[in-house]
């Protein structure tokens, strides 16, 4: 269905929202972080890419929690003789930092492993010495990819604006509320598949009860339904006339 989402994603309705956006400005005015870490200086250049702009941010977000977490800890060192209240007082300034919740543990720094993320968030003393506080300048060689150590997942948590709408096998559904698309996501947190929801053909399109109106769209995609797709997409408002007709009767549809 490829051939299809493309053709779709050719005939959208510009939408301007995403470039106004607080995730698009967060991502223009942090991106020169990536410049100083080779793994992902890829991202950089990914502006017109609004997935790529979120898989970004998520780095981006680590790098400032990593950052926020060892000058906390160097500040409150001077508590270190009471242990407890040293690492409850951390807790409470680190906890409106955005983070993934993998089970009991919460992970701050997606491109750290979970042993060091729990260091980090457990035994925060520890970044005041040895290896661990040589951390705060030289941490390259133990990044870890994120999105493989903790795969669709890590987009439904407070590292990302996407609503999860259901996982399949191995396969994620997600919608961006300022982008109009679905977005399908692998285990290993690549995508898949998207779908750009307002073609250019309809002039007024209806936004009221989105996430209801797209789990039909969901559904025949994961049961490979590639007419049931389509009719959902037509039936739900978010395809026009002349688009199915434009998808029903021309060659490469067929295809």
């Amino acid at each position: 269905m490829k051939n299809l989402f493309s053709y779709i994603a050719k005939k959208a309705k510009r939408n301007k929202t995403f470039e106004t956006s607080e995730e698009f400005h967060f991502f223009i005015e942090n991106r020169h972080i990536l410049m100083h870490l080779p793994q992902f200086m890829h991202f950089y250049d990914t502006e017109n890419d609004p997935f790529q702009v979120m898989r970004a941010n998520i780095i981006l977000q680590a790098c400032i929690n990593k950052s926020k977490m060892e000058e906390e800890v160097a500040s409150l060192s001077k508590y270190l003789n009471d242990h407890a209240n040293f690492v409850k007082s951390f807790h409470e300034i680190i906890s409106e930092l955005p983070y993934y919740q993998e089970n009991n543990d919460k992970i701050y720094i997606p491109f750290f492993s979970r042993d060091l993320n729990q260091i980090y968030l457990n035994e925060p003393e520890k970044l005041l010495t040895g290896s661990y506080n040589a951390l705060k300048e030289n941490f390259k060689g133990t990044l870890v990819d994120p999105f493989d150590t903790y795969g669709s997942e890590l987009y439904n948590s407070h590292f990302s604006r996407l609503v999860k709408i259901k996982t399949v096998d191995k396969e994620t559904a997600f919608f961006h509320y300022d982008t109009n698309t679905i977005y399908f996501v692998n285990e290993q947190g690549r995508l898949d598949a998207g779908i750009a929801l307002f073609d250019r053909y309809i002039r007024h399109p209806s936004y009221s009860h989105m996430l209801e109106r797209i789990k039909p769209v969901v559904d025949a995609y994961f049961a490979f339904d590639r007419e049931g797709l389509i009719d959902a997409l037509f039936t739900n408002g978010f395809m026009s006339n002349r688009l199915l007709h434009l998808i029903r009767f021309h060659d490469w549809a067929k295809r």
